[in-house]
């Protein structure tokens, strides 16, 4: 378990690098997503063929795992939009949401697990020490909301996936919900050149593409296909939880990179402490509940 742990941050510290390449990549959200997916996507049928990784996957399954992607792509979608609309602190505050979601959503689509409210509690916790962090950006509003949608989105997701975790491979998993992004974002890509009239810019700059390489094959399949590994062992909760420890290293790139915070003030020590309590605290004081229910 504790391996695991380790294994979920250093996924985590990936994820928060996803917003910097987002904004160092000169290209609209969903072509920045298209060609994410579509070079995971790639990758990964790479890497099943060179470890030989064979499993039966049933049509219905295959199905539900392209369906589920489609998720995954709408999901990316909006957050490199919010990243776009706002900034990456903002996009933050807004992703922070996922763990509030995640307590009312996994009890209503998991019949296992039970409603808590310290859940709920944890959740509004990590908004307001992500608030805090950041300075509570909130006159992004429109990147905000969006930021919001997306972390519905990638709860709703994260759910479903923990249920094929169980089942597959994560790089089975991971290549078929590439194949769904994959076609959300060419589908999405297809209805705003006709809106338009003209399409967007599809070809990157030689730098573009040593960026989109480096978001393809850390941040995507290596991330990903972990994250879905320790779905087997962990909730969608403690995942979600881990997750709003994004904020801390994302901002901290973006000091470095964007130079959007130029100081870190005891406002982001005193937000990143709240965080990193909650998030040591959380597995102890799960523990303790489940013991004392069983006690009961």
């Amino acid at each position: 378990m504790p391996k695991d742990y380790v294994k979920l941050h250093l996924v985590v510290i990936l994820w928060g690098f996803t917003a910097i390449l987002g904004r160092l990549i000169n290209l609209e959200s969903t072509v920045i997503v298209t060609y994410r997916v579509a070079s995971a996507g790639l990758i990964l049928a790479l890497l099943i063929f060179c470890l030989r990784i064979a499993q039966r996957v049933s049509l219905k399954a295959r199905i539900q795992l392209i369906a589920n992607g489609l998720l995954l792509g709408l999901h990316w979608t909006l957050f490199f939009l919010a990243v776009e609309l706002a900034n990456v602190s903002v996009c933050m505050i807004g992703m922070a949401t996922a763990t509030l979601w995640t307590a009312f959503l996994e009890p209503l689509l998991i019949r296992e697990r039970r409603f808590q409210k310290y859940n709920v509690a944890i959740g509004i916790v990590m908004i307001a020490a992500i608030a805090i962090i950041t300075g509570g950006e909130f006159m992004y509003m429109h990147g905000l909301l969006i930021a919001v949608v997306s972390a519905g989105v990638a709860t709703t997701f994260s759910i479903f996936n923990s249920r094929f975790s169980r089942n597959y491979h994560h790089y089975i998993i991971a290549l078929h919900q590439m194949a769904g992004a994959t076609l959300f974002c060419v589908t999405a890509i297809t209805i705003l050149t006709i809106k338009r009239g003209v399409p967007p810019n599809l070809i990157p700059s030689l730098s573009d593409a040593g960026w989109l390489l480096l978001l393809a094959s850390f941040c995507t399949v290596y991330a990903y296909a972990q994250y879905i590994e320790l779905l087997k062992r962990l909730t969608v909760f403690t995942v979600h939880l881990a997750y709003n420890l994004e904020p801390v290293y994302g901002i901290i790139l973006a000091a470095l990179f964007f130079m959007e915070h130029q100081q870190l003030g005891p406002m982001f020590y005193l937000g990143s402490a709240i965080i990193l309590l909650t998030v040591v605290a959380h597995p102890f004081l799960a523990r303790r509940k489940s013991t004392n229910v069983l006690g009961a």
